[in-house]
């Protein structure tokens, strides 16, 4: 359409007076009223770019799970009410019991590398928002040069030395500030993706604990069978050989004795793999002194497991914590496309000396010095700022989905976790009942037998299933553990709760601050940062149908001016025209829409 203008209104066309222009804090209050005749005629320039409206309205976010409601589908160890406090609220120190498994996991937070660059991390995010913030400070630069240069058949020398101020942006339109709240929000959202890494960390070496303890118990259990399993091929080749009973129990009883073998090399390579992935979490060789005694009875000394209510998963999952804060740094974009429509207001000063002679350089007549405000006024841009413009706007809605959809898979990942732990127990005592049987089955056929009154299969029979029922034991009580690890994680727990986070906060401030604002401590400013208005807020179902009810409805017309036919074919390819946006009213929308409920369902993933 046409190629962006920019109207520059430099020193030489607005600068001060040397008699007035002093680059004092006092001065710059007094030309005040010249810096707003400056404005008033950039704005006039820029009439043409439509400037949006501040949208002061809150994100709200619906995901559409029952926030404020219990769990379901929960044993009788663990409860979901508003009373009882969720897990996530204890340290990992306090929650974990067994000293062993507290050992390895100090190791691993030392010397995981993983966990290391998400230290880093906020290490760079921290420098990030420091060059961010020095921003707000004038640049001084210095330079000194010299020239030779010949002209109209004379020949000259030239030397100088300048020291100048930069050009340094009046944060009239809160550009510079909104970059600052971006900064600082993908900070916070770098430390809550470290707090991620390191509830991960932790219950991936509990759980590697946890699977070694039970491979050492599943070797335990096989090298017990073997035991027992060749002491009855014994006596079944000693009554073969006595002329007392076929070879068929013979056979029968060795083939037995070989798949309680082929369970003890399982259990041997189980074994393997569980050390070398509890090494490469832990970061360094295991300590013979922390390795799992075999079937670890508890890891953790919690008796009633309590799950909370979902809303404490805004507060404890530093995944949703993450999501958070990448909404608010999205809306703090917004405002930087928005200031971007409003003129740049820069102050720029320069002092030298200059001179054709070295020996004169520093002489009172060699001094030159400039001081004087600039206005750069975007004229016509062919809509690149309503196009960022859009494009921050869009940027937010795609991270308010992501923070809907980290609610809806917390809320999925716990009430997975409760679903298995529902009928847990059950399980076990019913593998339990079991195994009681077969034992007193295998005893049975045994003495029967050794009696002669029945064949060796029915031995074997009342081996086989006793071996299994007892490894299904061991695979149900290691599940019941894996389930108390699992659910303190997607509760949220595992971070370093009583440690407060170091946050960085504003060591500097505009010059327009520094005139105009009112002093507050940079606390308070980090503060107001965190818990900014804009910041997301979940709601429920019907109170988000009643805002959205109040809310004006968008609607848009289009004029087309012109048609395109690309091919040729007598066929429109392509409209160009004008749309035309506008809004109702409250009370046209409340009119015009019926209520509809907005059904609470649960969350499956596709």
């Amino acid at each position: 359409m046409s190629v962006q203008k920019i109207t520059t209104l430099n020193s030489a066309t607005v600068a001060f007076s040397a008699t007035n222009a002093q680059p004092t804090l006092s001065r710059l209050r007094k030309n005040s009223g010249r810096l707003l005749g400056l404005t008033a005629l950039a704005f006039s320039m820029a009439a043409c770019n439509t400037i949006p409206k501040a949208d002061t309205r809150p994100v709200l976010a619906v995901p559409n799970i029952p926030i404020e409601q219990t769990y379901g589908a929960f044993d009788k160890e663990t409860v979901s009410n508003a009373q009882q406090a969720s897990l996530a609220g204890q340290r990992w120190q306090n929650f974990y019991s067994d000293e062993r498994l507290k050992g390895l996991i100090a190791l691993g937070l030392q010397n995981n590398k993983d966990f290391e660059n998400a230290r880093l991390a906020i290490e760079k995010a921290r420098a990030q928002y420091q060059i961010t913030d020095i921003n707000d400070l004038p640049r001084i630069d210095g330079n000194a040069g010299y020239s030779r240069q010949r002209q109209r058949g004379t020949t000259g020398d030239n030397y100088n030395v300048n020291l100048g101020l930069a050009n340094y942006e009046l944060d009239f339109w809160g550009k510079i500030a909104s970059l600052k709240d971006q900064a600082l929000q993908n900070f916070l959202s770098t430390t809550a993706a470290k707090d991620a890494t390191q509830i991960s960390l932790i219950s991936n070496i509990a759980q590697s604990y946890a699977n070694l303890s039970y491979s050492l118990a599943q070797l335990q259990l096989a090298e017990a069978t073997v035991e027992s399993r060749e002491k009855s091929l014994f006596i079944a080749s000693k009554r073969f050989e006595a002329g007392i009973d076929p070879k068929l129990p013979s056979l029968q009883s060795s083939a037995s004795l070989e798949n309680a073998r082929l369970a003890v090399l399982r259990a041997q390579s189980s074994i393997l793999k569980s050390r070398n992935a509890l090494q490469f979490l832990v970061g360094g060789p295991i300590p013979t002194n922390l390795i799992p005694t075999p079937a670890v009875s508890n890891i953790t000394s919690q008796q009633v497991f309590s799950a909370g209510l979902p809303s404490e998963l805004l507060r404890y999952r530093p995944d949703v914590l993450q999501a958070e804060y990448n909404l608010k740094a999205a809306g703090a974009n917004i405002e930087v496309a928005r200031a971007s429509y409003y003129p740049s207001i820069s102050l720029a000063s320069n002092i030298g000396l200059s001179s054709g002679s070295l020996n004169d350089l520093f002489k009172s007549g060699s001094v030159g010095w400039s001081f004087g405000p600039s206005v750069s006024v975007p004229i016509f841009d062919a809509g690149r700022l309503d196009a960022n413009y859009d494009v921050a706007q869009i940027e937010r809605k795609q991270t308010l989905a992501g923070y809907e959809r980290s609610i809806q898979t917390a809320f999925r990942e716990v009430s997975d976790v409760l679903a298995t732990r529902a009928t847990l127990g059950e399980q076990l005592e019913a593998q339990y009942r079991l195994q009681d049987n077969f034992e007193q089955t295998y005893q049975i056929a045994d003495a029967r037998f050794k009696a002669g009154i029945s064949n060796y299969l029915d031995v074997l029979d009342a081996q086989r299933s006793l071996f299994s029922t007892q490894q299904g034991i061991l695979d149900l009580e290691l599940q019941k553990i894996i389930s108390q690890i699992e659910l303190y994680q997607v509760l949220g727990g595992g971070a370093n709760l009583d440690v407060p986070t170091v946050i960085p906060v504003p060591q500097h401030r505009n010059l327009v601050q520094v005139v105009n604002a009112a002093a507050n401590s940079n606390k308070a400013k980090a503060t107001a940062a965190i818990d900014a208005a804009s910041s997301a807020r979940v709601v429920s179902a019907q109170e988000a149908l009643a805002i959205k009810q109040a809310e004006p409805i968008e609607k848009s017309t289009f004029k087309p001016t012109a048609v395109v036919d690309i091919n040729n074919d007598g066929k429109t390819d392509a409209a160009l025209g004008v749309i035309t946006e506008g809004t109702t009213s409250k009370e046209t929308r409340i009119k015009e829409v019926s209520v509809e409920q907005v059904p609470v369902t649960q969350i499956i993933e596709p």
